[in-house]
């Protein structure tokens, strides 16, 4: 990069710190920091020695966009101004799309020069910068990090959380001024989160109860995620430059560094059994999947995946360990549930699948229909997809949640590791149409209650369903005419 690049970048850094200021500076800041990403756009996209080194410049550019609208972002309240902050992550997941696009022309089998190797370090540096900036907002858009809290907090005076109730009288004197804020509606309820949560709970808590250390805790999770992805990528001579299509993706920024969802945690120990079945990593693959269940029961629907690809005595040690991390929390022989059961039968959010299924089967038909669609899709996914393959991970996870009776953003940060080249347009489409829910604020603000405007889910469904007929459309043009639907070359030679 040139020098008046490398000025620009400095300068962009510093305006950005003054920005996230809280103080009589922060419109002054904010103004110069447009000014700066404005001139350091236009350095960068002017153009290059190659169709590559363009392609890599402009990729940067849409870093420096996304890092001032993340920072943008902050200075709102997402919750008082929800149009507005969505406007702003609207924004954002534009610059993704094209970000993709522009990862998409970059990606090959070939070795990055060194050029491209320094702008994808440029890249992650900026997907680093942004999340620093909404770990010091966090909580921006849910209060679920306040439950997290009390859970930890319990379980260090000896009680369990899946059996105490935040609400109960007789526990007022544990509470404090964080844990004080928890949703009332929840805070009659025992806690929903399985041992494996619990335990990262009272890991952070350990160390201090706050909402900064905890989504400290779940930023370090959410990095790691980056890195395994980076490994598993050039295991399977896929191009490094896909790592951005989660390290950038604007809603892991959000419900990680900004949300401190336990969610993060789990897609890292889901990523890392990926990783290891790909490199038949029997007993790891199978440790690491039974982790991710205790962290969220979700990633169950995989299990298909892992049939003949790990031996009989490993699966049996994940399930030893889901055993042993559930001993604690055991009232005589009664699987500790929480109140799990009260969720799946009470709440609704952003449902319209569940909706209407259980309209004809009822609640419970519905429920197991959503487990056996991803279990379906899982086994369909063993059978025709390579162990390697993103997409036989993704969409098994992506059709439980789509018939889930609660479809909340952080459910999809589930997919995004598992973002790639063209077959997953409408899953990322969906990733970032999810964040249209985040406008239920207004709502409940004006005391109307949990209720989405009518316009999300019909513009939310509309975009994905338009985007995968626009696919479907596009493959049929292209058999027409003779031509060969895009192949990812490090996935072509089997399916083992």
């Amino acid at each position: 990069m040139n020098r008046n690049i490398v000025i620009s970048g400095v300068a962009l850094l510093s305006a950005l710190v003054l920005a996230t200021l809280d103080s009589r500076w922060q419109a002054e800041a904010f103004f110069v920091l447009l000014i700066v990403a404005v001139r350091l756009v236009q350095a960068l996209i002017r153009g290059g020695a190659s169709a590559a080194e363009i392609a890599s410049r402009r990729l940067v550019a849409c870093g420096v966009v996304l890092l001032v609208v993340m920072a943008a972002a902050t200075v709102l309240d997402a919750r008082r101004q929800a149009e507005a902050f969505v406007a702003l992550l609207s924004v954002a997941s534009i610059v993704y799309v094209a970000a993709l696009r522009l990862i998409g022309r970059l990606a090959g089998d070939r070795p990055a020069p060194r050029d491209d190797r320094r702008r994808l370090a440029v890249c992650l540096s900026l997907a680093v910068a942004w999340r620093l900036v909404l770990l010091g907002a966090a909580p921006l858009v849910s209060d679920d990090v306040y439950r997290y809290v009390w859970d930890g907090r319990v379980q260090q005076h000896g009680l369990n959380p899946l059996e105490t109730v935040p609400a109960d009288p007789a526990l007022a004197h544990l509470h404090t001024d964080l844990t004080r804020r928890i949703d009332p509606t929840s805070a009659v309820l025992p806690s929903i989160y399985p041992p494996l949560a619990q335990r990262f709970y009272l890991g952070v808590t350990s160390v201090h109860e706050s909402v900064p250390a905890m989504a400290a805790a779940v930023l370090v999770c959410d990095l790691l995620i980056v890195g395994v992805i980076w490994r598993w990528l050039a295991a399977t001579g896929r191009s490094p430059w896909w790592v951005l299509a989660y390290a950038w993706h604007p809603l892991v920024a959000l419900e990680g560094a900004g949300g401190a969802h336990v969610d993060i945690p789990g897609a890292l120990l889901l990523v890392a059994a990926a990783y290891a079945l790909s490199r038949r990593r029997s007993l790891l693959a199978a440790v690491g999947l039974a982790a991710a269940v205790a962290v969220k029961f979700l990633p169950i629907v995989l299990a298909p995946l892992f049939w003949k690809r790990i031996r009989l005595v490993d699966a049996a040690a994940g399930a030893l360990l889901v055993v042993l991390l559930y001993v604690p929390f055991l009232d005589g022989w009664q699987l500790p549930a929480g109140s799990l059961g009260t969720y799946l039968a009470q709440w609704r959010f952003n449902g319209p699948l569940f909706r209407w299924l259980a309209a004809w089967t009822g609640t419970a038909p519905a429920i197991a229909l959503a487990v056996a669609g991803g279990l379906a899709a899982a086994i369909h996914a063993r059978r025709t997809r390579h162990r390697d393959d993103p997409v036989a991970w993704a969409w098994p996870l992506a059709v439980t949640v789509c018939l889930l009776p609660a479809i909340y953003p952080w459910y999809l940060v589930w997919l995004i590791p598992f973002l790639g080249p063209l077959t997953h347009w409408p899953l990322a489409v969906w990733t970032l149409a999810s964040m249209l829910t985040y406008t239920v604020w207004t709502p409940h603000l004006a005391g109307a209650g949990w209720i989405l405007p009518v316009w999300v889910e019909p513009v939310e469904y509309g975009l994905v369903a338009g985007v995968a007929g626009w696919i479907w459309w596009d493959r049929r043009r292209r058999g027409r005419r003779g031509g060969d639907a895009p192949v990812d070359k490090g996935l072509a030679a089997g399916r083992p």
